[in-house]
């Protein structure tokens, strides 16, 4: 049961940093159409993946953690 609840925990918080990204890129989006330069939204999506990705990496480390443990 447990190991349900955990697959289920990871299928959403792997949702939520896809929907995060998707989000990133539509907002990235509307920073252009509004005017801000190309090279800056791109600075700045740049910024915000990176972000992401620390998420992502610190994500799978808990769970290699908690794999090694078992």
């Amino acid at each position: 049961m447990q190991v349900q609840v955990r697959q289920i925990l990871s299928k959403t918080i792997a949702l939520l940093l896809a929907m995060q990204l998707f989000l990133i890129g539509f907002q990235a989006k509307s920073q252009i159409d509004q005017g801000n330069s190309s090279i800056e939204t791109l600075i700045w999506m740049t910024q915000q993946y990176i972000s992401v990705l620390v998420k992502i990496r610190s994500l799978q480390d808990k769970k290699e953690e908690t794999d090694s443990q078992k």
